[in-house]
């Protein structure tokens, strides 16, 4: 994935011109196993260090099961050992580099003076091995309205936004109001309305009880909206009938 960012000059907002962008969002219904989808949060928040297009960085939770969902992803998140990805335990290593630890600290920062609140990490490391490196303190903000930037823009980065629903409907609302659809989850036990959200959810990757990231191999990968242009996809017989030319030849011969 080719990805390139610019600060422009007018109002220095972070722009980012994609071919994936990364808006995942997670659903948390009040039925949900919290425990799992604490784990699927922080697998596809954190995970790669958040630098992954499938990625969630939104946590879209209902408002019956959102302190409880809070409290744990926060003590998850602050158990995350962060370090030299080829050291024992390590869970989270560095971004990719300098201009991409500015982008995401700025993130941060907008997220604070938006009037998110800042939950845990969001910090720049530094000392104990972190010098060789570019490491970030995975970010939790919760009081996040769907229309801030942190829960709009591309961040690509381990920031994670929690956003309040008030129920199932308005969760599914939420997800779909942005501009992108790679991939998106939901941790329900009402295999109804896991189907449900597998039809309106606007994304080409759709996960029930799992996280936003990882996909099988042989199935076709691809967005919805701009994710992907909407027209094309990845791995799969799909993506080998995209790379075929096909030759239509017509022959006449004899008498």
């Amino acid at each position: 994935m080719q990805r390139s960012t610019s600060l422009l000059e007018s109002d220095r907002r972070p722009r980012f011109i994609t071919s994936r962008t990364r808006r995942g969002p997670i659903i948390v219904l009040e039925d949900a196993d919290m425990d799992l989808a604490v784990s699927c949060a922080v697998q596809g928040a954190f995970g790669l260090t958040g630098q992954a297009c499938t990625g969630t960085s939104r946590a879209i939770v209902v408002k019956e099961v959102l302190d409880e969902f809070t409290d744990k992803l926060v003590e998850a998140t602050r158990r995350l050992k962060i370090g030299d990805g080829l050291s024992e335990g390590v869970k989270m290593g560095p971004v990719a580099d300098a201009q991409q630890e500015k982008t995401i600290l700025s993130y941060i920062e907008v997220g604070k003076q938006e009037g998110a609140e800042l939950l845990y990490g969001g910090r720049k490391l530094d000392g104990e091995g972190y010098d060789r490196g570019y490491f970030i303190e995975p970010a939790v903000f919760g009081g996040v309205r769907p229309d801030m930037r942190i829960a709009q823009e591309e961040i690509f980065g381990p920031v994670l936004a929690i956003i309040e629903a008030a129920d199932f409907e308005e969760a599914i609302k939420i997800a779909n109001d942005v501009e992108y659809g790679l991939s998106a989850s939901i941790c329900t036990r009402d295999l109804r309305r896991a189907q449900r959200f597998a039809r309106m959810i606007e994304a080409g990757m759709v996960k029930i009880n799992q996280p936003t990231t990882g996909v099988a191999l042989n199935a076709p990968f691809g967005g919805m909206k701009r994710s992907s242009t909407e027209t094309f996809r990845e791995q799969g017989r799909m993506a080998m009938e995209f790379f075929t030319r096909v030759k239509t030849v017509s022959m006449r011969y004899g008498d």
